[in-house]
Protein backbone atom coordinates (compact mmCIF):
# COMPACT_ATOMS: atom_id res chain seq x y z
CA UNK A 1 0.00 0.00 0.00
CA UNK A 2 1.10 3.55 -0.62
CA UNK A 3 -0.36 6.90 0.40
CA UNK A 4 -0.38 9.81 -2.00
CA UNK A 5 -1.85 13.29 -2.14
CA UNK A 6 -5.38 13.32 -3.46
CA UNK A 7 -6.04 14.91 -6.81
CA UNK A 8 -9.20 16.59 -8.05
CA UNK A 9 -9.97 13.40 -9.98
CA UNK A 10 -10.30 11.58 -6.60
CA UNK A 11 -13.25 13.74 -5.53
CA UNK A 12 -15.83 11.46 -7.16
CA UNK A 13 -14.38 8.42 -5.37
CA UNK A 14 -14.37 10.19 -2.00
CA UNK A 15 -17.98 11.29 -2.50
CA UNK A 16 -18.94 7.71 -3.39
CA UNK A 17 -17.21 6.43 -0.24
CA UNK A 18 -19.14 8.94 1.86
CA UNK A 19 -22.44 7.80 0.33
CA UNK A 20 -21.58 4.11 0.80
CA UNK A 21 -20.51 4.72 4.41
CA UNK A 22 -23.72 6.66 5.13
CA UNK A 23 -25.82 3.89 3.61
CA UNK A 24 -24.06 1.20 5.64
CA UNK A 25 -24.17 3.23 8.86
CA UNK A 26 -27.91 3.83 8.38
CA UNK A 27 -28.43 0.05 8.49
CA UNK A 28 -26.99 0.04 12.02
CA UNK A 29 -28.98 3.09 13.15
CA UNK A 30 -26.43 5.89 12.65
CA UNK A 31 -26.91 9.08 10.66
CA UNK A 32 -23.15 9.71 10.38
CA UNK A 33 -21.97 10.87 6.91
CA UNK A 34 -25.54 11.91 6.10
CA UNK A 35 -26.70 15.48 5.63
CA UNK A 36 -27.23 15.58 9.42
CA UNK A 37 -23.61 16.76 9.60
CA UNK A 38 -22.66 18.54 6.42
CA UNK A 39 -24.85 18.59 3.36
CA UNK A 40 -23.51 16.73 0.35
CA UNK A 41 -22.62 20.04 -1.32
CA UNK A 42 -20.89 21.44 1.78
CA UNK A 43 -18.93 18.20 2.21
CA UNK A 44 -17.92 18.21 -1.45
CA UNK A 45 -16.73 21.80 -1.15
CA UNK A 46 -14.66 21.00 1.95
CA UNK A 47 -13.04 18.03 0.24
CA UNK A 48 -12.39 20.03 -2.93
CA UNK A 49 -10.80 22.86 -0.93
CA UNK A 50 -8.72 20.37 1.06
CA UNK A 51 -7.49 18.68 -2.11
CA UNK A 52 -6.49 22.05 -3.57
CA UNK A 53 -4.60 22.83 -0.35
CA UNK A 54 -2.72 19.51 -0.54
CA UNK A 55 -4.23 18.31 2.74
CA UNK A 56 -6.20 15.27 1.56
CA UNK A 57 -4.54 11.90 1.03
CA UNK A 58 -5.47 8.64 -0.67
CA UNK A 59 -4.32 5.18 0.39
CA UNK A 60 -4.08 2.85 -2.56
CA UNK A 61 -3.24 -0.79 -3.03
CA UNK A 62 -0.19 -2.07 -4.84
CA UNK A 63 -2.30 -2.17 -8.01
CA UNK A 64 -3.27 1.51 -7.64
CA UNK A 65 -6.81 0.83 -6.43
CA UNK A 66 -7.96 3.59 -4.03
CA UNK A 67 -8.70 2.15 -0.59
CA UNK A 68 -9.30 5.09 1.73
CA UNK A 69 -8.83 8.77 2.40
CA UNK A 70 -7.86 11.14 5.19
CA UNK A 71 -7.47 14.89 5.49
CA UNK A 72 -4.82 16.31 7.81
CA UNK A 73 -4.40 19.99 8.63
CA UNK A 74 -4.12 22.42 11.52
CA UNK A 75 -7.70 23.74 11.43
CA UNK A 76 -10.75 22.53 13.37
CA UNK A 77 -14.38 23.59 13.28
CA UNK A 78 -14.83 26.67 15.45
CA UNK A 79 -15.76 25.95 19.04
CA UNK A 80 -14.34 22.43 19.25
CA UNK A 81 -10.71 22.96 20.26
CA UNK A 82 -9.03 25.89 21.99
CA UNK A 83 -6.12 27.73 20.35
CA UNK A 84 -3.80 26.23 22.98
CA UNK A 85 -4.97 22.71 22.07
CA UNK A 86 -4.53 23.37 18.36
CA UNK A 87 -1.08 24.95 18.53
CA UNK A 88 0.93 21.70 18.64
CA UNK A 89 -1.57 19.39 16.93
CA UNK A 90 -2.61 18.21 13.52
CA UNK A 91 -6.31 17.62 13.01
CA UNK A 92 -7.62 14.49 11.31
CA UNK A 93 -10.72 14.99 9.17
CA UNK A 94 -12.89 12.95 6.83
CA UNK A 95 -11.21 9.56 7.21
CA UNK A 96 -13.17 7.06 5.15
CA UNK A 97 -12.18 3.57 4.07
CA UNK A 98 -13.79 1.96 1.05
CA UNK A 99 -16.37 -0.53 2.37
CA UNK A 100 -14.71 -3.23 0.21
CA UNK A 101 -11.37 -2.61 1.96
CA UNK A 102 -12.47 -2.71 5.60
CA UNK A 103 -10.57 -4.97 7.98
CA UNK A 104 -7.25 -4.46 6.21
CA UNK A 105 -5.79 -1.83 8.59
CA UNK A 106 -6.20 0.95 6.04
CA UNK A 107 -7.33 3.30 8.83
CA UNK A 108 -4.23 2.47 10.86
CA UNK A 109 -2.02 3.27 7.86
CA UNK A 110 -3.84 6.56 7.29
CA UNK A 111 -3.48 7.55 10.95
CA UNK A 112 0.21 6.62 10.84
CA UNK A 113 0.55 8.85 7.80
CA UNK A 114 -1.05 11.70 9.77
CA UNK A 115 1.44 11.05 12.58
CA UNK A 116 4.34 11.21 10.11
CA UNK A 117 3.06 14.51 8.74
CA UNK A 118 2.73 15.86 12.27
CA UNK A 119 6.23 14.79 13.23
CA UNK A 120 7.74 16.30 10.06
CA UNK A 121 6.04 19.60 10.84
CA UNK A 122 6.88 19.84 14.55
CA UNK A 123 3.44 18.80 15.81
CA UNK A 124 3.31 16.45 18.78
CA UNK A 125 -0.36 15.43 18.85
CA UNK A 126 -3.14 14.23 16.59
CA UNK A 127 -6.66 15.39 17.39
CA UNK A 128 -10.05 14.70 15.86
CA UNK A 129 -13.75 15.08 16.36
CA UNK A 130 -15.96 12.00 16.09
CA UNK A 131 -19.69 11.57 15.57
CA UNK A 132 -21.25 11.92 19.03
CA UNK A 133 -23.52 8.87 18.87
CA UNK A 134 -21.19 6.46 17.06
CA UNK A 135 -19.84 4.42 19.97
CA UNK A 136 -18.26 1.94 17.56
CA UNK A 137 -16.20 4.75 16.07
CA UNK A 138 -15.20 5.92 19.56
CA UNK A 139 -14.06 2.38 20.34
CA UNK A 140 -12.09 2.27 17.08
CA UNK A 141 -10.23 5.48 17.88
CA UNK A 142 -9.47 4.25 21.39
CA UNK A 143 -8.05 1.07 19.83
CA UNK A 144 -5.79 3.34 17.76
CA UNK A 145 -4.33 4.94 20.89
CA UNK A 146 -6.59 8.00 21.09
CA UNK A 147 -8.15 9.00 24.38
CA UNK A 148 -11.40 10.83 24.96
CA UNK A 149 -11.03 14.53 25.75
CA UNK A 150 -14.62 15.81 25.94
CA UNK A 151 -17.89 16.22 24.10
CA UNK A 152 -18.72 19.83 23.28
CA UNK A 153 -22.36 20.38 24.32
CA UNK A 154 -24.65 22.30 22.00
CA UNK A 155 -22.17 22.45 19.12
CA UNK A 156 -23.70 22.87 15.65
CA UNK A 157 -22.17 19.62 14.41
CA UNK A 158 -23.13 16.17 15.69
CA UNK A 159 -19.42 15.38 15.40
CA UNK A 160 -18.29 17.08 18.60
CA UNK A 161 -16.79 14.22 20.61
CA UNK A 162 -13.09 14.98 20.83
CA UNK A 163 -10.16 12.56 20.92
CA UNK A 164 -6.38 13.02 20.93
CA UNK A 165 -3.18 11.01 20.98
CA UNK A 166 0.53 11.58 20.62
CA UNK A 167 1.77 11.79 17.03
CA UNK A 168 3.53 8.44 17.20
CA UNK A 169 3.79 5.88 14.43
CA UNK A 170 2.19 2.57 15.38
CA UNK A 171 4.25 -0.58 15.24
CA UNK A 172 1.19 -2.84 15.41
CA UNK A 173 -2.40 -1.92 14.65
CA UNK A 174 -3.67 0.23 17.46
CA UNK A 175 -0.57 0.22 19.65
CA UNK A 176 1.45 3.45 19.48
CA UNK A 177 5.19 2.90 19.57
CA UNK A 178 7.09 4.28 22.53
Amino acid sequence: MRIRRAQHSDLTTIMRWRHEAATWLATIGSDQWSDAGLTRDAFQQRVSDSIKAGETWIAEGDDGTPLGTIAVDSTADAGLWTPDELHDAYVIHRMIVDRKATGRDIGTALIDHAAQLAQRNGRTRLILDAWDTNEGLHHYYRSQGFHYVRTVPGHWTPSATLFEREAKITTQAGHPSK
